[in-house]
């Protein structure tokens, strides 16, 4: 979660210096007030696989948008810049994965398998098809 952190914050400041280099002042944000942790109740508290699986989903998503962004920039110095924060996220993802794995916590999705039909006549074969045309 620290590393996380680190890494929100270092894109966060790299993409607000070069917004106000170019005179594009991001909105305020207000800071979140400092909550403790042993406050919150057991049953409303997040286990570490389901956070660990969240900053997993946060960084999939987040390493999309750096290369649709990437690949929708036509200035050379704005390309530099998220080519350089995917990379990041990229080797972020690679350690966190790491991490789900090594403690057991990554989520596979179920195999895909055939399904018989059970009621007789309800489908006309047990492999799936696909027309293309019809």
């Amino acid at each position: 979660m620290k590393d996380a952190k680190k890494l929100c914050e270092s894109q966060s400041e790299k993409l607000t210096n070069f917004l106000q280099k170019e005179g594009i002042l991001p909105p305020y944000e207000q800071k979140k007030p400092v909550s403790e942790a042993n406050e919150v109740p057991l049953g409303v508290k997040l286990t570490d696989d389901e956070i660990a699986n969240g900053v997993s989903l946060k960084i999939a998503a987040a390493a999309t948008e750096c290369a649709l962004v990437n690949s929708q920039t036509i200035r050379t110095d704005i390309i530099m810049i998220w080519a350089e924060l995917y990379m990041e996220m990229e080797v972020f993802g690679a350690n966190t994965k790491t991490l789900l794995r090594k403690r057991s916590w990554l989520k596979v999705p179920p195999y895909y398998t055939r399904q018989v039909c059970q009621i007789k006549g309800a489908c006309q074969q047990d492999t799936p098809s696909f027309h293309f045309f019809s």
